[in-house]
């Protein structure tokens, strides 16, 4: 497992597009502790060739913190078995570490209500 290595990029989707605000270090500690907990649960596939590309998963999140309904894959997923691989190995880490518990302490609902999780490929 390559905890340490893996390379995530979390963003609720309510505030991507939201100009600076006064709550952005909220922002950045419900980013963080998103990112921190998928770390952990992510078991990246070894020995992943260099075209594997970074893969982006949705999911929405109820107001416990579980998954509502299954995450989605963002885009197209090529159909080699690395690509498909490493795509289910990021799917697998968002339902693994399900609920996430403690998000209303950092940011109102409607921030982590949706995210999306970038997934790349950690450097070998």
């Amino acid at each position: 497992m390559a905890h340490h290595r893996a390379l995530l990029a979390v963003a609720a989707l309510a505030g991507l597009a939201a100009p600076a605000r006064a709550d952005d270090s909220a922002a950045l500690a419900l980013a963080t502790a998103l990112h921190q907990k998928i770390a952990q649960c992510w078991n990246v596939p070894a020995d992943l060739p260099a075209h594997v590309e970074a893969v982006r998963v949705a999911f929405t999140l109820t107001e416990a913190g579980e998954l509502d309904g299954a995450p989605k894959v963002d885009g197209p997923v090529a159909g080699d078995p690395a690509t498909k691989t490493f795509v289910a190995s990021a799917v697998r880490a968002v339902v693994r570490c399900a609920p996430f518990t403690g998000l209303e302490k950092l940011a109102p609902y409607d921030t982590w209500k949706s995210v999306s999780v970038t997934f790349r490929r950690p450097e070998m």
